[in-house]
């Protein structure tokens, strides 16, 4: 028994982890950032997501989803300064985020050793997330024929909230370095009217170590004994996180149906790959957490004016794969104002 519960106890550190929150990076661009806006203006944008998993995506095999309920609500603020350097647009921008997880949290489990399924109840912890500073340059524009191509370094200190014991955190608690560029053409139709538009995006991050970090598996009970105590108890090691260095791609094609209010809707696609993480204990040990940012997404979404000075847009974002990562199923709403 003593030898189940052992090997029980590493594979919940490895299956476990796949449940941990991967940071949102409210970095991460929308539909029309890659289309410059007046220059010497102030762009304040609102972002609210909610986003909810009910599956689990293993690292290898199958997806498992009994049990599983991890929901979150993100809250954003954005600021954007716009000026003109060189004959170029350019600017500054800075993202700040607060998330809140949604009552508990728990990961279904195939097996619970000898005991059939089970579950692991999570902790987490909530809070602000790090703050992202950015500059930016658009070093192509020609708005004949809507074609831009906008580039942007990103940087986040590992300033928020953040709890080594929870399983779920929203903040990583180390260096983030982005590397991001934007490209923006219209395939049909003018500018100004009705045009189906493609809008390209690619990010590179490479990331700092979080040396206040541990490993941690929480409690894990077997479905037929939760009234009888955890099968496993809680525990976390100190450890320092790793992280290997991850890009992400996104395509979109928007439809801009009504050009008096430029109503757009915009189907898109989201694909993530690498972003390996692994503990390195105290007595030298290193351990894959099985988190990975390899994560495949279906993307649809609406935006219109509502005035001149005033922007709404809805989206709704499907994961198809996550590799070591909660399966997400978002809603998010963004409302831009600029002066």
């Amino acid at each position: 028994m003593l030898k189940t519960l052992g090997g029980l106890a590493t594979s919940a550190v490895l299956a476990v982890a796949c449940a941990a929150a991967s940071p949102a990076f409210a970095s991460s661009p929308l539909p029309g950032d890659a289309v410059p806006p007046p220059v010497g203006i102030n762009i304040f944008l609102y972002y609210n997501e909610f986003t909810n998993a009910g599956a689990i995506g293993a690292l290898h095999g199958p997806t498992y989803d009994h049990n599983t309920r991890i929901a979150a609500d993100i809250q954003a603020l954005r600021y954007i300064h716009t000026f003109e350097l060189g004959g170029m647009e350019a600017g500054v921008q800075m993202t700040q985020a607060y998330s809140s997880f949604l009552g508990g949290q728990e990961m279904g489990l195939p097996a619970v050793g000898p005991f059939g399924p089970g579950r692991a109840r999570l902790a987490h912890g909530g809070g602000f997330a790090q703050p992202q500073l950015s500059a930016f340059i658009f070093a192509y524009a020609n708005p004949a024929t809507g074609t831009y191509l906008v580039l942007s370094p990103w940087i986040a200190p590992p300033i928020g909230s953040y709890d080594k014991n929870a399983t779920l955190n929203y903040t990583q608690n180390l260096w983030t370095v982005e590397g991001e560029a934007g490209f923006h053409t219209t395939l049909l139709g003018r500018p100004e009217g009705q045009n189906l538009g493609l809008e390209l995006w690619g990010e590179v991050y490479v990331y700092g170590d979080n040396n206040d970090a541990a490993a941690v598996s929480p409690a894990i009970y077997a479905n037929q004994y939760l009234t009888a105590g955890p099968v496993q108890p809680a525990f976390a090691l100190p450890a320092r996180l790793h992280e290997q260095p991850s890009e992400e791609f996104r395509v979109f094609l928007p439809w801009q149906f009504y050009p008096a209010t430029r109503a757009t809707i915009i189907p898109g696609y989201y694909q993530a790959f690498g972003g390996k993480q692994v503990d390195r204990l105290a007595n030298g040990v290193t351990v894959d957490t099985g988190r990975r940012t390899n994560e495949s997404q279906l993307f649809l979404g609406v935006s219109t004016y509502l005035s001149p000075h005033w922007q709404v847009m809805l989206n709704g974002q499907y994961d198809l794969a996550a590799h070591g990562a909660a399966l997400n199923r978002a809603v998010e709403l963004r409302v831009a104002t600029a002066f």
